[in-house]
């Protein structure tokens, strides 16, 4: 697969923290003072119980696959998408690198990572560990 096909990420005020981090190899969460429970996508306020000024959280960005699928038919080729439930408790929607995609199977463990695309921004991918 050429990474450099993949779309850079959109980036906004919010989100920016977020990119920054994951352009020097760090993933970070949101986490709410309020109710205590992480969450992603990195937002200010909690999608769970609401309140407002979540604060970034560096992770290790591991966790187990809760469900995958590969897209076969696409223009760059087969990619594989899943849902890694991060030890935290978020799950995350992510890519596997290519080299992944005959070992996936549901609980096998994984690890986020990112990895440069169009622009030289970094985009999100995860690996199985």
């Amino acid at each position: 697969m050429s990474y450099d096909k993949i779309p850079a990420p959109d980036i906004n005020p919010e989100s920016k923290p977020f990119w920054d981090a994951a352009a020097e190899g760090k993933f970070l969460l949101r986490r709410c003072p309020a109710c205590g429970e992480a969450h992603f996508w990195p937002r200010t306020i909690c999608p769970l119980c609401h309140k407002a000024d979540t604060e970034w959280e560096e992770s290790p960005g591991e966790g187990t696959i809760y469900t995958w699928t590969v897209m076969r038919k696409s223009p760059r080729g087969p990619f594989a998408l899943a849902y890694l439930e991060l030890d935290e408790g978020p799950r995350v929607y992510v890519q596997f690198r290519p080299e992944d995609n005959d070992d996936l199977a549901i609980g096998k463990r994984a690890k986020i990572m990112f990895h440069p695309v169009q622009d030289d921004k970094p985009m999100m991918f995860a690996k199985l560990i």
